[in-house]
C-alpha cells in the first residue's frame, strides 16, 4: 500500500504520539496557531490537517513506524 503522506508528515504525526485521527486533527489545529506562517512547519502542519480532514486513508498504517522507512526506501528506486 502506497501511502499519501510525505515522510516529513508521518513522521511529524508519530513523533506527536496521537493514536486517532480526531486527536491528531486537535493537536495539530491547536500547533498551527503558534507555528510562524513563514516556518516550513506551518505549510506541513496546514497541509496535514486539510488531508485529515478530506482524505480517505488509513491511519494505523501511516502510523506504523516501519512503513517510513519501507515507502521511503521504494520511493528511491
Amino acid at each position: 500500500m502506497n501511502s499519501i503522506l510525505t515522510i516529513e508528515e508521518r513522521v511529524l504525526l508519530q513523533s506527536l504520539g496521537c493514536r486517532s485521527r480526531q486527536e491528531a486533527l486537535k493537536v495539530l489545529s491547536d500547533m498551527v496557531g503558534r507555528v510562524p506562517v513563514n516556518s516550513p512547519l506551518f505549510s506541513t502542519i496546514a497541509g496535514l490537517i486539510i488531508k485529515l480532514k478530506d482524505a480517505s486513508f488509513d491511519f494505523a498504517y501511516e502510523m506504523r513506524a516501519e512503513n517510513v522507512l519501507a515507502d521511503d526506501t521504494a520511493e528511491r528506486l
